[in-house]
């Protein structure tokens, strides 16, 4: 309930910015053009075709207290409010829908390319047969809102980092985690970046309505009344108010809508796991991949690789740049297909029909920038509750930077998150690609206990160029390829 109130207090008190200096630097250029405004009146000459500053403050002031005022701004701001979020909602929507579906973007591009290019006052004349003058402020800023949100819907939606889109693959991250965790920050600055430009035409386009149509109390009836009258003093006081509640009502909802990327709202429940290579059911776990070859184009990366790993020993695997050990863990974690060869898998005995899952380490981070280190494993591994992340993160992790933006701290910490990421995801294989990589090395042994300690019973595949991480490990040393 205090959401809207605490978001109207703060638009007020920094727009347009909190910086003192720069409205002492604007007071000057208020008052220039204030003083050019009351010359010109006084230049014309007369108020009916140009009214001056002070006589349009008299106007207001009188305006104010009427309830015939506040009536016409209550009913425009509603007609116009309702047609603005109907269009944000159903712009949001639709562009979701031809996103993932682009026969569906094919079919609307007609319709889109019609209200993108048709003239303001010929929508308004359509809607004004279509709806008569009561609504007409409604459809009107519909139409003028809803193809700009489309459009910057999709172009948000398609910005999206496609090594995330990997990471939620491999961990098996569906629905609205999904959907808050990675396509909500990748769209939001589209977003914000739209409804700058969407809410004041959608101001323009209303107003614009109310004047042709002439509703009763709204502020366009009010602009029309103006012209019949003559009284320019009372046009510009009700021009002046228009262009304040249009820049407040922007500066509200752009702020609502920035305090959405602040905190996922990740649900607790649990993803099911569901294996990328075959398994059989007898026997300990180990895993055994047989003449694999993958090329990209004419470089061949993989040719006829022979493997072999079982649970319990960390598997250390070294080999120069450019050998193909990257390729092959994406191959394990189902993000290539092989172009020849087989992968299987051999699990406990005791439960030969639950689904094989994996985890992984990337030798990049890909962690969602925005969220805390806690968020980051939450959209993972939505079963554990935070006060179990938050202990078990504490292990490796400063207390002070568990609920910062992983955005804020450094490459050694993210690196820490990553694991920690991999390791408290439920995972019979655990594939991690250069982990150590920027840690010092008193945190790389402390980070090597842990994920010895946490990777207990499950296989452990680590690539490395360092031979005392193998030691450290107490792992097998595999020389690829």
């Amino acid at each position: 309930m205090e959401l809207f109130p605490k978001a109207l207090k703060r638009a007020l008190s920094t727009y347009p910015s909190g910086d003192p200096a720069k409205y002492r630097r604007a007071l000057p250029v208020l008052l220039f053009w204030l003083a050019l405004w009351q010359i010109g009146a006084w230049a014309v000459g007369s108020h009916i075709l140009l009214a001056g500053p002070l006589q349009v403050v008299k106007a207001l002031a009188s305006l104010l207290p009427t309830a015939a005022f506040w009536r016409s701004v209550a009913t425009s701001f509603g007609k116009i409010g309702l047609g603005f979020l109907t269009a944000f909602f159903t712009g949001i929507f639709v562009g979701w829908l031809a996103f993932r579906f682009s026969f569906l973007q094919v079919l609307l591009a007609p319709a889109i390319t019609f209200m993108n290019s048709v003239p303001l006052a010929s929508f308004i004349i359509l809607a004004l047969i279509w709806t008569g003058s009561e609504d007409l402020a409604v459809l009107t800023s519909y139409l003028v809102v809803f193809p700009m949100l489309y459009v910057q819907t999709i172009a948000g939606l398609k910005s999206t980092d496609r090594k995330l889109l990997e990471m939620a693959a491999v961990f098996q991250i569906r629905g609205w985690p999904k959907l808050i965790g990675l396509y909500w920050p990748a769209l939001l600055p589209y977003l914000m970046s739209g409804c700058r430009t969407a809410l004041g035409m959608s101001w323009k386009a209303g107003i614009a309505a109310e004047v042709i149509g002439v509703p009763s109390h709204t502020i366009g009836e009010q602009l029309y009344l103006s012209k019949v009258y003559l009284s320019t003093a009372e046009l510009f006081a009700w021009t002046f108010t228009i262009i304040l509640i249009s820049l407040l009502s922007e500066r509200v909802f752009l702020l609502l809508l920035e305090r959405t990327g602040r905190r996922p709202l990740l649900p607790k429940g649990r993803h099911d796991r569901h294996s990328r290579v075959s398994v059989q059911g007898n026997g300990h776990s180990w895993l055994s991949a047989q003449d694999l070859d993958k090329s990209f184009g004419d470089l061949q990366v993989l040719r006829k690789v022979c493997f072999h790993a079982s649970a319990g020993v960390p598997c250390c695997i070294m080999g120069p740049s450019g050998s193909g050990k990257t390729t092959f863990f994406r191959v394990l974690l189902g993000l290539e297909q092989p172009d020849a060869g087989s992968v299987a898998l051999t699990v406990p005995s005791s439960a030969p029909s639950s689904p094989f899952s994996v985890s992984a380490v990337f030798q990049e981070d890909r962690l969602c920038e925005g969220f805390s280190p806690i968020d980051n494993i939450r959209l993972a591994v939505p079963g554990l509750s935070t006060a179990s992340i938050r202990r078990e993160l504490a292990k490796i992790l400063p207390e002070g930077c568990l609920t910062r933006p992983v955005a804020t701290l450094s490459g050694g910490m993210k690196r820490r998150t990553a694991i920690a990421r991999a390791l408290l995801a439920p995972s019979d294989m655990i594939v991690m690609d250069e982990p150590f990589t920027g840690l010092d090395d008193e945190t790389r042994q402390e980070v090597i206990r842990y994920v010895l300690e946490m990777s207990a019973d499950r296989l452990l595949l680590i690539s490395t160029h360092q031979r005392e991480d193998v030691s450290l490990l107490g792992g097998e040393l595999v020389c690829f390829p």
